[in-house]
């Protein structure tokens, strides 16, 4: 067991709670180039001809937004499932790795803190923003709906938030804090596996048994919650593709239309990349307790049940656990419905 006077939060994990947020940050900086064109994009002038003429449009305006209500409640309603059910598993944690976390959890959103604050007082310098918000809020804005959804203009201004504003981000900042509860959980789990000496066997293969199956539960969670998020942002990418349908503007529908199916596969490309960050540290702290027991073991004849245990247990668990989830649930995968779910904007 660790020393009781070892600190509970190490100064060699200080850079961890980056992790989970560092693909954000990359992407942010991938994407500076583009600022200057997302600017004009998201102040794009659109004739009122290139929109479907009333009374068809705010039918298909209607029929939209319905579902997007629909999806951007059931997502926030999932991830605050999921919070709570990371809170209730952190808090379950012995005593250590349970103040670790909690720790970890602080320090996230101490970060988080601090890119909210950049964000308010930089929104119309974020890249992030101008491609994934305000670009497509604008267009919407410009089709002067019969609805309080948005105004011109209200897109992003100081103490004026629009109701698409609300249903942009509140599903953003719940994917955001799932993905916050569930990096911390994985560190605390992570943390003071208890070393191998062979003294207890049964209770040493019993503690790295159960941090691996929490592992797994937590990498299948956390893997619907980016899974729904990425449809989220598709169908919100593709609001504004009904308001253009069969209009005589066919250049402009259909460029939003790619516009829309890139923006989706950006985000579900960022989403998968966010889900391995999360979970790659802990999994490869679990990894180097395996390998280290094992080769403690090596030429041993008594040590051949243990490595094959092991190589069982942790190293095949693991590798088929990721592969189900790259192959089946990884929200790189969901990108390609940006195709599908345009049907329901009729393009």
């Amino acid at each position: 067991m660790p020393s009781s006077a070892s600190p509970v939060f190490p100064l060699r994990d200080a850079w961890l709670p980056l992790v989970p947020l560092a693909p954000l940050v990359l992407a942010a900086l991938l994407l500076a180039p583009l600022l200057d064109t997302a600017e004009q994009l998201s102040f794009l002038a659109v004739d009122a001809d290139g929109f479907v003429a009333r009374p068809l449009r705010d039918f298909i305006h209607l029929g939209d937004m319905m579902s997007y209500h629909a999806l951007a409640a059931f997502h926030s309603l999932l991830c605050l499932a999921v919070v709570i059910t990371f809170v209730l598993w952190t808090l379950r944690l012995p005593g250590r790795q349970r103040r670790a976390a909690l720790i970890f959890l602080a320090a996230v959103f101490a970060l988080l803190a601090v890119l909210v604050l950049y964000f308010k007082a930089e929104a119309n310098r974020v890249v992030l923003v101008q491609l994934g918000y305000k670009a497509i809020c604008q267009l919407i804005a410009a089709a002067d709906l019969p609805t309080a959804l948005v105004a011109p203009g209200q897109c992003f201004r100081e103490g004026d938030i629009s109701h698409l504003t609300w249903l942009a981000w509140v599903p953003t900042f719940s994917g955001i804090g799932a993905t916050a509860f569930a990096a911390a959980f994985a560190y605390g789990n992570a943390r003071d596996l208890p070393p191998h000496d062979g003294n207890d066997e049964a209770a040493w293969r019993a503690a790295l048994d159960r941090r691996i199956k929490a592992l797994q539960r937590s990498v299948y969670l956390l893997s619907a919650v980016l899974v729904s998020s990425t449809i989220t942002i598709t169908l919100f990418a593709h609001l504004p593709t009904g308001l253009l349908v069969d209009s005589r503007e066919l250049a402009l529908a259909s460029a939003v239309s790619k516009y829309a199916g890139g923006l989706s596969t950006f985000w579900g490309a960022l989403f998968s990349i966010t889900l391995m960050a999360t979970f790659a540290t802990p999994a490869l702290r679990l990894l180097g307790a395996a390998y280290g027991a094992a080769q403690g073991t090596e030429g041993s004849s008594d040590g051949a049940d243990l490595r094959n245990w092991l190589h069982e247990h942790v190293f095949q668990s693991i590798r088929r656990q990721f592969a189900t989830v790259l192959s089946l649930l990884a929200p790189l995968l969901v990108g390609p419905l940006s195709s599908l779910l345009s049907s329901v904007a009729g393009l």
